[in-house]
């Protein structure tokens, strides 16, 4: 199986020995015109990667659309390698069809802003729900769902030419709908806006900027960062009546700017106020680092009963780590911040801050302590594809060693979910065909009694695409663990 280190390289062309042989004029000026001809299409080879994927931009990323045969990075080949399988058995099938791609960065610079587990569980979470799909858990078994993998690089930077290539798709492999994104930039918008114009429906997993749901036909599974920012606000006022605001100011991120204003609006009333003036930083610029450590003195100085960090998630355990330096350490710290995915108990420098009298408190996409704790805000199919008694197609039986409690599989599976449940409710009859078109008209009906049973929670979306009166997860970040949690906090209002 190919992987996402592989590279196609050019045989040398046989007449690379003629330049031993002889010494003729008339065999040099061959060998010119050989050198001519030859070495564009040798160049054109070596950026070709597969079918449908090509070696781009200053990383020489090997971007584009595969079915699955082309694996993107190593840790990706054992889902890719179930999707593929699933995808030619569909095709083997003889049944009418329909194609979901999944769009998401699946090669990763070293300081990217998402990690290797939040692309292999993107993944993991969409292809059960394709799987389970295929075989009548929702809506029947028509039409048979194929998935493409989508691979617009790091920062999505090369989405122009991969939504090209899923342009030109749509009707030999009948792609209907896109899922995933799962970053709010500005190249994620370009992306979506350039989709829409294509008349592709487009279900957004992890992706909680407001301002994209001005995009049409756009749906989203994640609340909103305004909600996550709302519902945080909510759950923290009982125990705080101040805050203190730090804040990314970098103008290509969407998502900051909006956990802020939204957090800032929920926060302050008659009895709560913020302290001291907005910390900025711009996560664009060097020594981001440094910057946290200058912000300590006035956060001493200010005693705020809760810290609020609008910001990525890599930059949030810069920022905890920096706690350890401040000289108030007598001072309790609680930090809240948006939508927490942590994989992975924190670095070592991380530890550091939160054994510093630190606490650090986030909305969570999803968690499956949920499900045992309030379960009748669940539908009880859709979490038993993740977990169950004896499953052995289930998602603790496919991937063992992987994590829920990210919630990001969660996420990606009711995405995915959401386009099947547009797509099977698109079907007049079992022989009709579907096209994008059809789901985008579906799109306007799921809600109320026609809402997605997520593995989250059922999705009802509103008429801007976003879910409704979700509840939200809160959770504790733990020194040596994964985040625990703590609470369903009321939606934000």
């Amino acid at each position: 199986m190919s992987t996402g280190t592989d590279r196609i390289t050019p045989p040398k062309p046989a007449w690379w020995k003629w330049l031993w042989v002889g010494g003729a004029a008339l065999l040099g000026a061959a060998v010119v015109v050989a050198v001519t001809v030859v070495v564009p299409a040798i160049n054109q080879a070596s950026r070709t990667c597969d079918e449908g994927v090509e070696q781009r931009g200053e990383l020489s990323e090997c971007t584009g659309v595969t079915d699955g045969r082309y694996v993107f990075a190593p840790d990706l080949a054992d889902v890719q390698g179930r999707i593929r399988a699933e995808n030619d058995a569909v095709a083997a099938s003889g049944k009418p069809y329909v194609s979901v791609a999944v769009f998401l960065p699946m090669t990763l610079a070293e300081e990217d802003i998402l990690s290797p587990e939040w692309v292999r569980h993107q993944l993991q979470g969409a292809y059960l729900a394709q799987f389970r799909a295929n075989r009548g858990t929702w809506g029947g078994s028509a039409p048979m769902i194929r998935l493409l993998l989508a691979n617009p690089g790091s920062r999505l930077a090369q989405w122009e030419p991969v939504v090209a290539e899923l342009e030109r798709r749509i009707e030999p492999e009948h792609l209907v709908a896109v899922t995933g994104i799962g970053l709010s930039l500005d190249e994620a918008r370009r992306a979506m806006t350039r989709l829409s114009e294509l008349n592709v429906p487009i279900i957004g997993s992890h992706l909680a900027a407001d301002e994209l749901s001005q995009i049409p036909g756009f749906l989203r599974v994640s609340p909103t960062s305004s909600t996550y920012a709302k519902s945080a606000a909510n759950y923290i006022k009982p125990t705080a009546r101040t805050a203190m605001l730090v804040r990314d100011s970098n103008p290509g991120d969407l998502y900051p700017k909006t956990l802020a204003d939204a957090f800032t609006a929920q926060f302050a009333d008659a009895e709560h106020q913020f302290v001291g003036r907005p910390e900025l930083y711009n996560s664009t610029l060097p020594g981001v680092e440094n910057t946290f450590l200058q912000m300590m003195p006035n956060l001493c100085g200010n005693d705020p009963d809760v810290v609020y960090f609008a910001g990525r998630e890599n930059h949030l355990t810069a920022f905890i780590a920096e706690l350890a330096n401040r000289r108030c350490l007598d001072q309790p710290i609680t930090v809240l911040t948006g939508d927490l995915a942590l994989v992975e108990a924190p670095d070592a420098a991380m530890r550091r801050g939160l054994e510093a009298n630190v606490t650090v408190l986030a909305p969570g996409l999803a968690h499956p302590q949920a499900w045992t704790t309030t379960p009748e805000q669940f539908n009880g199919g859709s979490v038993a594809g993740f977990e169950e008694p004896g499953c052995t197609d289930c998602f603790r039986a496919m991937f063992p060693d992987d994590r829920l409690d990210d919630g990001v599989a969660i996420l990606a599976h009711d995405a995915m979910l959401s386009a099947v449940w547009a797509i099977r409710h698109s079907v007049a009859n079992p022989g009709s065909k579907v096209t994008a078109k059809d789901v985008l008209q579906v799109r306007n009906r799921l809600h109320g009694e026609l809402a997605v049973p997520g593995a989250s929670g059922d999705i009802s979306f509103d008429e801007r695409g976003d879910p409704v009166n979700k509840a939200v997860p809160i959770l504790r970040v733990r020194v040596d663990d994964t985040p625990e949690f703590l609470a369903l906090a009321a939606p934000g209002e």
